[in-house]
């Protein structure tokens, strides 16, 4: 502990080297040893004493002042020359040494004086021993220990590298300390003046004060602790400083904490196994994990790898600088529409690459230096550039479950901090690359325009540089995110942006005549309800000269009822803001010749970044057949035939099947690489069983959505297969027919309705809105209700359907109403509305390049040239020896051990045990089986609106003669307090998720062990019989089909269902997130929270067991995790709460302590994953837990039976 010590008593010396407490009395004269601090002296010598420091062994520290004019300030070490002559030491000696060693040294305070005065401690008196130091304005650092001194993350790092380099210091005079104890290290606090550049807490430097025990011998051993020992003890007490109070730690103290305590494990290692770390490179690894912590958005300058082929094809977790190798733009006509003065909305389907383009202005896209490049020449083309691009995404400033209107109230206050944070962020990058560009009150002038846009105004915080500014403001951004957050924007957003604009160019001279651009992802009706984006989007529209809003959303938000800026009349996207159709751009460009060279090059891109990529180009890898073969295939072969199963195949169809899906393409190709095993070219049915998996798994997301939306899709793929499979039976001369649009004219019934449907139907992405020119026949024609419709083909896969854009369906008037109203019958509707390509003059036919050989001759080995196994990533680079410590050490655990009922006998009478009244058979044997195995005094019940065996549980209760309180559970979730005592047993077998979570985390927070007890059930719903019909009848390749059919399996609860976060929301939201959940058969908890929240990475666990209910939760798993960004699944033994526990940890060491996301947890797995859920969350800052709940629960189809009961006592680490 930091308040414990070695010290000698000044009255009677001891050779007592046993650690105590000041308060700790002295057994020869019963005097504390902390008395010379309690009783300090009032004058030694020519020093009045101003206050006391601290204590070592021998000696005490005071602050005193010089008496005469000029009253300078000093440290004087005071020791009684007793001691010095018990233990055989000599000071005048040790004081030459003090300044042979503070000799220009900066970790180490310097030494004027010595002397030898009588002192008067109280009624104690001694000739002492006095060594004049210098002063340092600061406090002990036991002060920080204690709370005396408030902790800040970035000082508790500062202070750790101080103490290494320190220790550096030393080292480079050959001696070692030996005594850096706390109260031998004061923290400085430095004056403005002199604060250290670049530092992480650039206000305070430690200096060690008393160098009695410097030596050039290491003391170690024997009761003594080495420097670095010490220094191992005084990290670990920081870490433990910054998480005393788990619930409120912020999130920046927390993530800090975590690296510094991963450090301090990795110190008791190096001492064990004899490898002594060189001091400089602990220095580097503190640096390193503090700005990789703090500051994510900052190394600039790494180069980019991908860890998989499709890693960040969400553009939004890719380091904006990186996005310039990534980002393909023909001729570089895209860039430079949306860097444009003015405003702008960008549309197109989700994954065209509209988020890539965006980011690809922002200035950390402009400013990454290119390969030859000098920071000269990204200067030159920053100023040629004349804007500057700050980047923020919607969707991650808006609260899950938050009302429509406070998201628009609330959404504009967090745009503009968001948008002030990135400010500074950029004003860091360009400092580090050109430093006089940047104001040196740069800082200061953003936070004054933040301050003056906010009501009420937030406190201003007394900031020295951009980095305190930018950490202020990821403060203020949590705060204002907020459910009781009532800070507003003090003027219309257009007033308040043009100010921040105004500010940052007064920030920077290189920005003094740019336009500043603030760029705005996904403005979205995925995330919120359309009035609430016309609200945003017709605020953020406004004309400024300065400043303009450039935003991302879909392609129908131009039919929505934007308004001027005077939020009157309506706004025209000619005249208040331009749209660019990125989407549309894109299609087109996949339908021409150019279409398989725009992917090919897209893929090779991403490839030069990849080294699992097999050698050779994309075009290599999956050959090629043209689309008109692949209508031939399908029109004349059987359904069941081995020409099927190989179908959609090569390059053309990749660059066909996504209409514009960029996202998809790369998804598509990496699952092939994947499915390979790194045999290349990859074989035509591995090729076709992917497109087939991509295209059952996104029918299954679909058929989840409320609404039919997967009927309207599979009824037009049903129309365009079989109107193809009807041309290729004609004789003569015939021309296969593929449908691939519809043409839609709204002429009759509820144009408002229609509509809204429509753009339903785009927002599901099983049509992409591509324009098409309105036909005018009629001059009332309104051409915003007649446009064209592209079916995502990926939809139709299934179906077999052509991958050409040649023909169209035609619906208007009463066909499109019927159509739209009633998609049962939608096959036949669009079966009497065809239009050929041929009859339509204003649209062209699509042109295919050559391809050299229409189709290979392959087998699963491939060509041999080209097989290939998958290249090996680089070898790790060399390491150092500190770098290896850190790799091999993880964060502390709680314990789980597993008990008998005979060892939670032993715990005594005052055991109180949490249940439930639950409606489960089981929930009453358990309860009959703890009360006869603890006998508490007091039983706390939790009673649910379904009586279930409340009564016969209550009986037991009055029978085991305990007191009973009885809480509802609805007022236990509002906050109802509970206090449960040291020794007590939370029986979960009929608790709620939500409830176990609550209960285990809270019992572990406030004590040091909590036992917890669960009873199985004999049967679970749905049962494993049932469930293994269900897999018998499908084979492995029809996973999403198998899923499908599970609805007709009673699982025992039913939709809609509902996502309920568990912890306060107080994250920065402009980190990345990842998602820990866990898989089982009821599949629709984790793809419903999976759906309902973008995370840019997902780990889920999977329980090891072999059975029918396993492989649905393993299938479930792959239907939440394919295609999403790193997503990742993870056999566990799922009833083993240790192994989940361990699982957890090591997740979150990758995500959030090294990688700086933010953490969350799905509780979507069964209770001994939630307990262990809980006892991880009590120990470390998880940044969400979700709970999600089905809409009703059928109390006959949960469980049956009862099965064995198990106990597990859980420890917390910091006992």
């Amino acid at each position: 502990m930091p308040d414990l010590a070695k010290f000698c008593c000044f009255a009677c010396p001891a050779n007592d080297f046993a650690e105590k407490a000041l308060e700790q009395c002295c057994p020869t004269c019963n005097r504390p040893f902390g008395f010379p601090l309690s009783a300090s002296p009032e004058t030694i010598g020519s020093y009045r004493i101003i206050k006391p420091l601290g204590r070592g062994f021998y000696a005490c520290t005071y602050v005193a002042e010089k008496t005469g004019a000029l009253k300078t300030k000093h440290v004087l070490k005071v020791s009684p020359t007793s001691l010095y002559t018990y233990f055989k030491k000599d000071f005048n000696a040790e004081s030459a040494r003090h300044a042979q060693v503070a000799d220009g040294a900066e970790y180490v305070v310097g030494i004027s004086d010595v002397f030898d005065a009588d002192v008067v401690f109280g009624d104690f008196s001694a000739t002492c021993h006095v060594a004049v130091l210098d002063y340092v304005e600061g406090a002990p650092l036991s002060d920080l220990f204690t709370g005396a001194e408030k902790l800040l993350a970035g000082t508790a790092a500062q202070v750790a590298a101080d103490l290494f380099r320190l220790k550096a210091e030393l080292e480079s005079r050959l001696v070692n300390h030996n005594d850096l104890h706390a109260s031998n290290i004061i923290v400085g606090r430095l004056t403005p003046g002199k604060y250290r550049q670049g530092a992480m807490d650039a206000s305070v430097r430690v200096v060690a004060i008393d160098l009695g025990s410097v030596a050039p011998d290491r003391r170690s051993g024997n009761g003594y602790l080495g420097d670095l020992h010490w220094i191992g003890r005084h990290i670990q007490a920081l870490t433990e400083v910054l998480l005393r109070e788990p619930d409120t730690i912020s999130d920046l103290d927390s993530r800090v904490a975590n690296a510094l305590q991963m450090i301090a494990q990795s110190i008791v290692p190096a001492l064990e196994n004899q490898r002594t770390p060189d001091a400089d490179d602990f220095v580097h690894l503190i640096e390193e994990q503090y700005f990789k912590t703090s500051e994510p958005w900052r190394p600039w300058r790494n180069p980019l790898v991908l860890k998989t082929f499709n890693a960040s094809y969400n553009a939004q977790t890719l380091d904006a600088w990186h996005v310039p190798q990534l980002l393909v733009d023909p001729d570089g006509t895209w860039l430079a529409r949306i860097s444009a003065p003015g405003p702008l909305v960008m549309t197109g389907m989700r994954g065209c690459g509209k988020t890539l383009l965006l980011r690809a202005v922002q200035f950390h896209a402009r400013a990454a230096r290119h390969a030859d490049e000098s920071d000269a020449d990204v200067m030159t083309r920053l100023a040629k550039d004349n804007y500057v691009g700050l980047f923020v995404s919607a969707q991650r400033l808006l609260n899950v479950g938050q009302s429509t209107e406070s998201q628009t109230r609330d959404l504009f206050p967090r745009l503009f901090v968001a948008y002030a944070l990135e400010a500074a962020r950029a004003l860091a990058h360009l400092r580090d690359i050109s430093p006089q560009k940047v104001r040196h009150d740069a800082h200061a002038v953003l936070l004054s325009a933040v301050l003056a846009a906010l009501d009420p105004s937030p406190a201003r915080a007394d900031l020295a540089t951009v980095e305190q500014l930018e950490r202020h403001l990821s403060s203020l951004l949590v705060n204002l995110s907020r459910s009781d957050s009532d800070i507003r924007l003090a003027s219309h957003p257009a007033n308040a942006f043009a100010n921040l604009a105004e500010s940052i160019r007064n920030a920077s001279t290189l920005w003094t005549s740019a336009q500043v651009l603030f760029l705005l992802d996904d403005v979205s009706t995925r995330y919120m309800e359309p009035d609430r984006v016309e609200d945003v989007l017709s605020a953020l529209i406004f004309q400024n000269p300065n400043c303009a809003f450039k935003m991302t959303s879909e392609a129908q938000t131009i039919f929505l009822s934007l308004k001027s800026p005077g939020t009157v009349n309506p706004a025209a996207h000619w005249r208040d803001f331009a749209t660019f159709d990125l989407g549309a751009e894109v299609n087109q460009r996949l339908k021409d010749r150019e279409g398989k060279p725009f992917v090919e090059m897209i893929l090779q891109q991403r490839a030069r970044f990849y080294p699992g990529h097999p050698r050779g180009r994309p075009s290599e890898v999956l050959g090629d057949v043209p689309r008109e073969q692949i209508a031939e295939i399908i029109a004349s072969s059987k359904p069941d035939s081995n020409d099927r199963k190989r179908v959609y195949r090569g390059l053309t169809a990749l660059t066909a099947v996504c209409v514009g899906d960029i996202g998809s393409v790369i998804t598509i190709y990496e699952n092939m690489l994947t499915r390979s095993g790194g045999r290349i070219p990859v074989a035509d049915d591995v090729q076709n069983n992917v497109f087939q998996d991509y295209c059952s798994r996104h029918l299954y997301l679909l058929d989840r959505r409320e609404g039919n939306l997967k009927a309207v899709a599979q009824s037009f793929a049903e129309a365009a297969h079989e109107l193809l499979i009807q041309s290729g039976k004609r004789g003569g001369r015939r021309r296969l027919r593929q449908y691939a649009s519809i043409y839609v004219r709204i002429t009759t019934g509820d144009p408002d309705e229609q509509m809204a449907r429509l753009r339903e139907l785009v927002d599901a992405g099983v049509f992409v809105f591509t324009g098409g020119a309105a036909r005018t026949k009629t001059r009332d024609s309104n051409p915003t209700q007649q446009f064209k419709l592209t079916f995502r083909k990926i939809y139709g896969l299934v179906n077999f359907i052509g991958l050409a854009e040649r023909d169209r369906f035609e619906l208007s008037g009463k066909d499109l109403e019927d159509w739209l109203s009633n998609p049962a019958d939608g096959k036949a509707i669009l079966m009497r509305n065809l239009r050929s390509a041929s009859e339509a003059g204003d649209d062209a036919e699509e042109v295919e390049a050559p391809i050299a050989a229409s189709s290979r001759s392959r087998t699963r080995q491939g060509a041999l040239d080209l097989t290939l196994p998958m290249p090996k990533l680089p070898e790790e680079k060399d390491l150092t020896t500190t770098e290896r410590l850190l790799k091999d050490s993880h964060l502390p655990l709680p314990t789980i051990e597993e008990l008998d009922f005979t060892q939670l006998s032993k715990g005594g009478v005052d055991t109180v045990v949490m249940l439930a009244l639950g409606f489960e058979e089981r929930t009453k044997a358990s309860a009959a089986r703890l009360l006869a195995a603890t006998r508490p005094r007091q039983v706390v019940a939790l009673r649910y609106p379904e009586p279930g065996y409340s009564n016969d549980i209550l009986q037991l209760v009055e029978e085991s003669g305990a007191s009973v309180r009885i809480i509802d559970y609805a007022d236990f979730l509002k906050g109802a307090s509970i206090s449960l005592g040291e020794r007590s047993v939370i029986d979960v077998t009929g608790l709620a998720k939500p409830a176990i979570f609550k209960l285990i985390r809270e019992a572990l927070i406030s004590s040091s062990r909590v036992d917890v007890a669960y009873t199985a059930a004999e049967h679970y719903f749905p049962l494993e019989a049932d469930l293994d019909e269900v897999v018998k009848a499908f084979t492995s390749d029809n996973h999403h089909q198998l899923l499908l059919s599970l609805k007709g399996v009673l699982t025992g609860e039913d939709g809609p269902y509902r996502s309920t976060p568990q912890l306060p929301d107080d994250s920065d939201g402009t980190r990345l997130r990842g998602l820990f959940a866990f898989a089982s058969s009821k599949h629709e908890r984790l793809i419903q929270l999976v759906e309902e929240r973008d995370y840019d990475l997902i780990e889920v666990m999977v329980s090891e067991k072999q059975n029918s209910r396993s492989k649905i939760a393993q299938i479930a798993a792959e239907v939440a995790v394919r295609g999403q960004d790193s997503g990742n699944i993870r056999t566990c033994n799922a009833g083993d709460p240790a192994m989940v526990l361990q699982a957890l940890a090591e997740r979150y060491e990758a995500w959030s302590v090294r990688d700086g996301l933010n953490f969350e947890i799905g509780l979507t797995g069964n209770k001994i994953q939630t307990v262990a859920a809980a006892a991880f969350s009590a120990s470390y800052r998880v940044n969400q837990a979700w709970y999600v709940s089905p809409a009703t629960f059928d109390r006959q189809r949960f469980t049956t039976g009862v099965g064995d009961t198990r106990v597990f006592r859980i420890k917390s680490f910091r006992v």
